[in-house]
């Protein structure tokens, strides 16, 4: 067989090896964050995980100026 096409079936079967490696690696980590998870009734909802950050105050920064030390809000 002519060199050039050896070459291509090798690259291609290496292609091939690397995708079935890699979804082979997907799927044994998706298992095992399956059985790591918390059930469904322990974990907090994302609705209330996502009101709960907008409730938050915003973060104060210590604003040294002159002689006084105040506390201001800043934004980063």
């Amino acid at each position: 067989m002519h060199p050039d096409i050896l070459r291509q079936l090798a690259a291609d079967h290496i292609r091939e090896l690397v995708t079935e490696a890699g979804e082979t690696r997907r799927a044994r980590d998706a298992r095992r964050a399956r059985r790591h998870r918390p059930p469904a009734h322990l974990r907090p909802s994302t609705r209330l995980y996502a009101q709960q950050r907008e409730s938050r105050p915003e973060p104060r920064t210590l604003v040294r100026s002159g002689a006084d030390d105040r506390v201001e809000s800043c934004r980063p």
